[in-house]
């Protein structure tokens, strides 16, 4: 008996839907990998980049390695033919970024990833020149510290290029670092690179206008390059802030020491030796300053440093207003 139309319709609809059945499991299972895999990307950061030596030639094989800082996790890759590199899946935070490779030397960056964002680095391989292995530690007081030491040290052995590479490594880290800018812009000056110590001066100067040495160091740079206006203003300017930060410090400084007699006065002798003594921190030339601070210690019963601060005083001043009491507190001292 042959089937009706609507029943073989219906028994078409049956198979149809049987048929279609796993399809849609496999569609569902689809959108459910892509979701997931849209949620991770979104969730994490991707490092790319490329690693040449000098010259600009791509470097295959180079190692590259990024230090999660917080985590104190490691991940490792290294470049292909044309000395690419990318690692996905890497989860938010500051990283320092590392490539080497035998003696073409290394390079280390401090970059952080965001999620879903993504991360260029250039790296350049130089003989001789290897990471600082302080930029391989979390960011803190001490790193710091350690980097711009490396780079006075540098400074000082003449090795200027190094000592640029090490104060451009701590800017990566606190590019607020007014003395990073004007020691590079001093190393360049050595080089005889003129165009890139200005510079360097110049992101100084844009971080703090009023720092005299910036301006020496420009008036130096000017006389070398035969620039004798610029020279001239720029040493100007430098002396006419070095003159206003002088009256400025002794302005404090008188204030200081007041507060100072004022805590001695009321028998607070800790509190007028600590004033006392950064008065003199904050110019040495306020010889007063001594007296008091005789006069401090006398009564916290600390003779010998009372001595010391009164000969101090006497040294400096020796008519000084009040260097007969001082005299005469010396002598009571001895007795």
């Amino acid at each position: 008996m042959r089937a009706s139309p609507s029943s073989e319709q219906s028994t078409k609809s049956v198979m149809l839907h049987k048929t279609m059945r796993p399809l849609n499991i496999i569609l569902l299972s689809a959108i459910v990998v892509l979701w997931v895999t849209g949620t991770h990307a979104q969730t994490t950061g991707t490092v790319r980049g490329i690693v040449t030596d000098r010259n600009g030639q791509p470097v295959p094989g180079a190692s590259v390695s990024l230090d999660a800082l917080a985590a104190g996790e490691r991940v490792e890759t290294s470049t292909d033919d044309t000395g690419h590199f990318q690692q996905t899946g890497l989860t938010p935070g500051q990283y320092s970024a590392t490539a080497d490779k035998d003696v073409l030397g290394g390079q280390v960056f401090r970059v952080f990833v965001h999620p879903g964002g993504s991360v260029d680095i250039r790296f350049v391989l130089e003989p001789g020149h290897t990471p600082a292995p302080w930029l391989g530690v979390r960011p803190g007081s001490q790193a710091l510290t350690a980097a711009f030491e490396a780079g006075v040290r540098a400074s000082r052995a003449g090795d200027f290029e190094d000592a640029i590479a090490q104060f451009e490594a701590v800017l990566q880290l606190m590019p607020s670092c007014v003395a990073c800018h004007f020691n590079i812009g001093v190393s360049y000056g050595r080089l005889d690179r003129f165009g890139d110590a200005e510079a360097a001066f110049r992101d100084a100067l844009r971080i703090r206008s009023d720092y005299a040495a910036v301006y020496y160091g420009l008036a130096d740079i000017y006389s070398r390059q035969n620039r004798i206006e610029a020279a001239v203003a720029a040493r100007g300017e430098a002396n006419r802030i070095a003159v206003s930060s002088l009256a400025a410090g002794r302005a404090r400084a008188q204030d200081t020491l007041n507060r100072g007699i004022a805590f001695w006065r009321s028998d607070n002798v800790e509190d007028a030796v600590r004033q006392f003594r950064e008065a003199l921190e904050t110019d040495v030339t306020l010889v007063e300053s001594y007296y008091w601070l005789g006069l401090a210690y006398e009564d916290g019963g600390d003779p010998d440093a009372a001595t010391q601060a009164f000969f101090r005083y006497l040294g400096a001043a020796p008519s000084g207003v009040h260097a007969d009491e001082a005299r005469r507190r010396l002598a009571a001292i001895d007795r």
